[in-house]
């Protein structure tokens, strides 16, 4: 399955993104916000960014990767310490309600499932044997990792939720 009108959101300070438009090179990009001392003004700027990428390219969905506490992963703890898993949460939601608000379909997938517990130096190899592309920074690479992921071309990285492949639209009512 290859993946047309599609984009796959890795958030983060340097939120990266990747939209597939029926191949396996996508277009790809990230939103460098400056940190700001009001973390509302910071998430502001990232939903703007957001809702520009949604309307320039409409797609019919969006895979975004969840927020995780990987309780063995330092980075997680020190994370969680700094209250910016919060805030990373905060920015998800946010970008599901833009998407929502648009309504264009979401999909939040946590990278235990679409990426376990492979390394970015594994994906990054992963990705240049698929494609033939490096990317600039680790965040474009993940939003691209999780594309292929959901097309499938990770499918022996721990357990893939069938959910998480199909394409089904469901009906949304307030």
């Amino acid at each position: 399955m290859i993946l047309k009108n599609v984009i796959s959101i890795d958030p983060g300070d340097h939120t990266g993104w990747s939209y597939w438009d029926g191949n396996i090179h996508p277009v790809t990009g990230q939103f460098n916000v400056k940190k700001c001392d009001i973390v509302e003004d910071e998430l502001s700027l990232q939903w703007q960014r957001f809702n520009v990428l949604l309307k320039r390219y409409l797609p019919g969905i969006v895979y975004i990767e969840g927020v995780e506490f990987w309780e063995g992963s330092l980075k997680s703890v020190t994370a969680a310490r700094r209250q910016n898993l919060s805030k990373l949460s905060y920015l998800v939601g946010g970008y599901c309600q833009t998407a929502r608000s648009m309504n264009i379909e979401y999909r939040i997938l946590p990278a235990r499932t679409w990426k376990g517990q492979m390394s970015n130096k594994i994906l990054e190899a992963k990705v240049l044997r698929i494609n033939g592309e490096q990317y600039p920074s680790e965040h474009i690479l993940n939003a691209v990792g999780i594309g292929f992921s959901v097309m499938g071309y990770f499918l022996r990285t721990k357990s893939q939720p069938k959910r998480f492949l199909k394409n089904k639209r469901r009906e949304l009512q307030w």
